[in-house]
């Protein structure tokens, strides 16, 4: 880490970082599953992004001990890139304020990084967590009792930039890297307002092995505060896509490799699916947009010039109305 990050890593701690934004509601969570890991050098990270609820406050009355940083609001990125630099751990795991980890998950996987020392970065699988009738999230631990083994995913496990390509499997709340590994690559890119995690996972694995625990480790909470609900008018994930390919190409640093072919199936289903969810929610410019985008990688493909028909047809409906 560079020299305005302050002092050196400390042995075997292990540093939190938590972005917050409007979250007092489900913050006290996500804290209590960091302090049911089984890890005695930890320290939790919370950097406030501005929020207006109380987040902050309820984190400095409640947990006192939780090292707590405060901003304006400017996204994600900006949040967990203070944490980093703040960050005095060997290790540097992150966790959504809105999500939880499951027990043992840094216990498995501080020993997994220790026998491994060719891998800078260990991620996990996840599973979504949703609301019932009522409302209420149901006990984590009374779905998954018992703690995740170290089983790993062979498939999305070592040199995977060209995996990653086709799908973003690395999920920022399951990961731990090695202090050392933000040395070499930086921080996060903050001119991306989504999918900054998904740019910062290809820049690692084009310097580190990244390997994949097949064990859920953590939950993501699903309700509609989340950005990836909201959507965004911007296509970060082609932005993404587009960018690493531009800049290293379709192969991992191993010299395996994905196709154009396949690369192109890639940014078109990206497109696509941006298009739909526009479309679905009546942003029929921006549909169009996307439809037309994916149609032009996969002139072939029917479906993406029926839906620009269809948003095409509805944005002039809808200019001619006002």
């Amino acid at each position: 880490m560079s020299q305005q990050a302050g002092t050196a890593a400390e042995q075997g701690l292990v540093s939190v970082v938590i972005p917050a934004y409007n979250v007092a509601e489900h913050i006290g969570e996500a804290i209590a599953s960091v302090r049911a890991q089984n890890c005695p050098q930890l320290e939790i990270i919370v950097v406030d992004d501005g929020s207006k609820d109380g987040s902050a406050e309820l984190v400095e009355r409640e947990h006192p001990d939780v090292r707590l940083f405060r901003k304006e609001n400017g996204g994600a990125a900006s949040a967990r890139n203070l944490g980093m630099r703040e960050a005095r751990g060997e290790y540097v795991a992150f966790l959504d304020a809105d999500d939880v980890w499951l027990p043992g998950k840094l216990e498995v996987q501080i020993a997994y990084l220790r026998a491994r020392p060719q891998v800078g970065l260990v991620c996990s699988g996840f599973s979504h967590w949703e609301a019932d009738a009522d409302g209420h999230f149901p006990d984590p631990q009374a779905r998954y009792p018992e703690p995740a083994g170290m089983a790993v995913d062979s498939l999305r496990s070592g040199w995977i930039y060209h995996k990653l390509l086709l799908d973003n499997f690395v999920w920022t709340s399951t990961v731990l890297m090695r202090r050392s590994l933000i040395e070499k690559i930086g921080y996060y890119d903050e001119s991306l307002r989504l999918g900054q995690d998904y740019e910062y996972w290809l820049r690692a694995a084009r310097d580190t092995e990244i390997h994949r625990l097949a064990g859920i480790m953590a939950l993501y909470r699903k309700h509609r505060g989340s950005a990836t609900v909201r959507g965004a008018d911007v296509n970060y994930a082609a932005r993404v896509v587009a960018g690493a390919v531009e800049r290293w190409g379709l192969a991992s640093p191993n010299g395996e490799s994905i196709t154009q072919e396949a690369f192109r199936e890639r940014l078109s289903r990206i497109h696509f699916m941006m298009g739909y969810g526009h479309y679905q929610r009546g942003n029929a410019s921006t549909a169009l947009r996307e439809f037309l985008a994916c149609a032009k990688l996969r002139p072939a493909h029917v479906k993406s010039w029926a839906y620009v028909l269809l948003a095409g047809a509805r944005s002039l409906t809808r200019s001619a109305d006002r």
